[in-house]
């Protein structure tokens, strides 16, 4: 089975199950999260292409049993459910960093990420990978 179909799988069950309602403050996050990435001071509508350059990215913090994971180069966070998912822009991919005991134990990289959202530590606009 390819990762697409795993994925395709996973939002499938995450879409699944009795209607919920959605929780306001999960939504009123995503719409503040997804302001604050793109850059709406300029009155310039016509230049798409400069303004999507200057589209901020998203990095999220979040626990995982005894360790903290950080996952940057976000570029599209929205929420289903009690889950967050993040997407880097079309043709990029999204970088994991896995920290234990205070110290670097793995790194990743991977096309999205789907984290509980109770899980969640921090939601960072415009991180920067800096390597200990």
């Amino acid at each position: 089975m390819s990762q697409e179909a795993n994925a395709s799988t996973i939002f499938d069950k995450i879409k699944e199950g009795p209607p919920e309602k959605k929780d306001p403050v999960l939504e009123e996050l995503e719409c503040i999260i997804n302001e604050l990435q793109h850059n709406k001071d300029k009155k310039e509508e016509n230049n798409k292409e400069e303004d999507k350059k200057e589209d901020k990215k998203i990095g999220i913090e979040f626990e995982c049993g005894d360790c903290c994971k950080k996952v940057i180069n976000g570029s599209k966070l929205f929420f289903i459910k009690h889950f967050a998912v993040l997407l880097p822009a079309h043709g990029d991919c999204l970088f994991l960093k896995i920290f234990s005991g205070g110290k670097l134990v793995d790194k990743q990289i991977m096309r999205a990420i789907i984290i509980p959202a109770n899980r969640i530590c921090a939601i960072e606009i415009n991180p920067v990978q800096v390597d200990p």
